[in-house]
């Protein structure tokens, strides 16, 4: 059987790290970012089937992983390197968040990037559960964010279909 951890270090892993590049990600991984993935997953599988559900055993988690590899492998790539650009595009322009109107932060308590560091090797992972709601299920997109404690999931779940749209429709 092989589980998460064997799959970040299989060769079908691999080929997505080295079409991103290698020297962008920090090669160690530890334990509490595979449980991390593990909870990802059911959290997917709780959304799409209910509380229910019979819970993926791990080798039905690295099995997810494979053949959502094998179908988008290029798609996967492309989303991961678009997605990094609007992130570094929005912590530029958003460095703190978003405030409403009238509650903005003053200009000296605004944040500083002090040290950009590599991606975790995991991060992919978390990528392509992103990318399968992003996908194939949009409706239940700003859930999955509610759910992962993101604030104001529903507007985020918004703005990352329309992004999703842009680079898959528009290419760009």
């Amino acid at each position: 059987m092989e589980t998460i951890k064997e799959l970040l270090d299989n060769d079908i892993y691999l080929d997505i790290i080295k079409g991103l590049g290698v020297d962008n990600f920090n090669q160690d991984v530890q334990s509490v970012e595979v449980e991390e993935l593990k909870n990802r997953l059911r959290q997917r599988q709780f959304l799409l089937e209910g509380f229910n559900c019979k819970v993926l055993s791990e080798q039905e988690m690295v099995q997810f992983y494979k053949q959502m590899i094998s179908e988008y492998r290029k798609d996967i790539i492309l989303w991961s390197k678009r997605f990094w650009k609007y992130s570094d595009d929005i912590i530029e322009e958003y460095p703190d968040g978003e405030f409403p109107k009238g509650e903005e932060i003053s200009k000296e308590d605004v944040s500083t990037t002090i040290e950009i560091e590599k991606y975790s090797k995991t991060s992919i992972a978390l990528y392509i559960i992103e990318f399968d709601f992003l996908k194939n299920h949009q409706e239940i997109v700003a859930e999955y964010y509610k759910r992962l404690g993101i604030p104001r999931s529903a507007k985020y779940a918004k703005d990352m279909i329309a992004f999703y749209k842009e680079v898959f429709t528009l290419g760009i």
